[in-house]
């Protein structure tokens, strides 16, 4: 399994007031708060996203800039979006203004700051409308028109915000291909050769070698795992205490796509 880190800035556009500071607050730290507070030249917030694929895990790092809505500030806008890689347009569903602004000024400005990058077009405050809505239809059209994928959410029940963010960051990855694939290693094939492997990988994907060898020592040592001569079952063992302590620093699903990967390597090796 290999790991590779990308970072990436993101920047958030639109009206001021149609919701940008609450729609990241919501997905950063999972908070609404209905007082507006006005954004004051930019603001910075991180969010990590991990991206499993085949033989390949993507710790996407986002740098998500809140960016000032009021149009009058144009140099501070150009300035902050200098080196953006992702944008997200926001309009506010109830404000029709905001919606046909997004293509008659902010995408405009966009174009002109940094080209076209990869866009998500969000209608926020959804909760507001009713069922049938002239502006929803409006935005998604645009979306539809412009070939960008569109969302509507609502920043304050917390519909769509989780998707809006995976969705550029799909985007965002487009064309990373995993070199794991590439390359014409040869693959481990007895049981040493399998060890030796997954200890590399477990460090690797760990961050910290120091660290991660104690780990690998102490689990080796309670399964009773000879490293002169390694049994299956007790490589087996290890790898149950090496998935535990990679839940605690990956997630949990990268744990488990690596410990049956390892599985599936030791029960198939020579030995």
């Amino acid at each position: 399994m290999e790991l590779k880190e990308i970072l990436k800035k993101v920047v958030l556009l639109g009206d001021g007031g149609v919701g940008k500071t609450s729609l990241i607050a919501r997905y950063v730290v999972n908070k609404f708060d209905d007082k507006y507070i006005a954004t004051i030249g930019t603001k910075v917030s991180k969010k990590d996203i991990q991206v499993v694929r085949p033989d390949l895990i993507i710790n996407l790092k986002l740098m998500i800039w809140d960016i000032l809505g009021q149009k009058e500030y144009s140099k501070i806008r150009t300035s902050s979006m200098s080196g953006a890689q992702g944008l997200i347009l926001v309009g506010d569903l109830s404000r029709p203004e905001t919606v046909r602004s997004l293509e008659d000024f902010w995408l405009k400005e966009v174009k002109l700051s940094v080209g076209n990058i990869p866009t998500v077009i969000v209608g926020n405050k959804v909760d507001l409308l009713k069922k049938e809505s002239m502006e929803a239809a409006t935005l998604e059209a645009m979306g539809e028109r412009l070939g960008y994928p569109t969302l509507l959410c609502s920043a304050k029940t917390g519909r769509n915000v989780e998707e809006i963010f995976s969705t550029l960051g799909e985007m965002l990855l487009e064309g990373v291909v995993s070199t794991a694939k590439t390359r014409k290693e040869k693959a481990p094939q007895t049981l040493a050769e399998v060890v030796d492997f997954i200890v590399q990988d477990f460090c690797a994907q760990y961050g910290d070698l120091e660290k991660a060898m104690l780990i690998v020592q102490h689990q080796f040592e309670e399964a009773g795992v000879d490293i002169r001569k390694p049994s299956k079952d007790a490589v087996l063992r290890a790898l149950d205490g090496l998935a535990k302590a990679e839940e605690l620093t990956l997630t949990k699903s990268v744990a488990r796509v690596n410990l049956e990967e390892r599985q599936r390597m030791v029960i198939l090796s020579k030995g």
